[in-house]
């Protein structure tokens, strides 16, 4: 299997038959960027299972569409998870824990942050399924380090081939090979699909104090220079512009709500001043999103 060992794509990749009564506590450590992935996912397993979510400031989104979906869900503060109040159910248990979106623009700290996590976390949970990206840490296999290091088991989203999603956008198209097609095909656009376009501002403000910082160094005559419009807004769009980006790629997935999605993508249309252009069918794919709930499933206890 091309790119990785054999070991890491039978740890990636195995969807599993969940067929029975599944057993023990599912650890999920997401972002909220792919948390369309996990609630549709959910959503659609039919097995009876309690949801446990970690109560934090990242929690709201995944909070709502569980909601509008009529899935209940208790809370947790963390403190309590660490020292041993989480009770199991006896059943299949979910124990969510969201992190900040915002760690995609600083992939060290993204990296130290999810393994300080499942250090706490493992000690609770008999698998942790990774739903986020691993932005800018090429080639992170956090389900190989947590074998490694003594955490357990662990899986990631991959595509068939049992290669790494690195980023949301390779999960929405199922990986990287693809990635590279959907470049050469669509140059010269800004990829959107629906989580993205939702958290346009909190993914866009990652990096909002270098920003500003930037903004703020420019003087009048510059900006006349180069073109700047005032603004956050402006920047972004001189920023796209020396990108030579003319168009957002509407990648539509099938997750979350259509109607909320084209709305969001005329908002950041609006702002970016970019054309809309659809992604020809095919192109989304629910693939490895699939596939990592039936390995996280496979893992625990039947």
């Amino acid at each position: 299997m091309s790119g990785i060992t054999e070991y890491t794509a039978l740890f990636f990749y195995l969807p599993g038959d969940t067929v029975g009564m599944t057993k023990g506590v599912l650890g999920i450590i997401g972002c909220p960027m792919l948390d369309d992935n996990l609630v549709y996912s959910i959503s659609k397993d039919p097995e009876e299972k309690r949801i446990t979510i970690v109560d934090n400031e990242y929690d709201a989104t995944i909070r709502r569409k569980l909601d509008a979906k009529g899935i209940p869900y208790e809370l947790i503060n963390w403190d309590d998870v660490v020292v041993g109040r989480f009770v199991p159910s006896g059943g299949f248990d979910i124990l969510i824990l969201m992190i900040n979106l915002g760690l995609h623009s600083k992939p060290e700290l993204l990296k130290s942050t999810v393994e300080e996590y499942t250090k706490w976390m493992h000690p609770r949970v008999d698998a942790i399924g990774f739903y986020l990206g691993t932005c800018g840490n090429y080639n992170w296999n956090i389900p190989k380090w947590c074998a490694e290091n003594g955490y357990g088991r662990g899986a990631m989203f991959c595509d068939k081939e049992g290669n790494l999603c690195d980023d949301c956008v390779g999960v929405a198209i199922s990986g990287g090979p693809r990635y590279l097609q959907m470049q050469k095909t669509y140059p010269g656009h800004f990829y959107l699909f629906p989580a993205m376009a939702t958290n346009f501002d909190d993914f866009m403000n990652a990096d909002q104090a270098d920003t500003a910082a930037t903004e703020e160094s420019l003087t009048d005559e510059v900006r006349e220079v180069l073109g700047i419009e005032p603004g956050r807004d402006g920047y972004l769009r001189w920023l796209l512009q020396l990108g030579g980006y003319e168009y957002i790629l509407k990648i539509d997935t099938g997750l979350g709500s259509k109607e909320q999605f084209d709305a969001d993508v005329l908002k950041v249309a609006e702002r970016t001043h970019l054309k809309i252009k659809n992604a020809e069918a095919g192109w989304g794919d629910l693939g490895p999103t699939d596939a990592l709930y039936d390995r996280c499933k496979s893992m625990l206890s039947q």
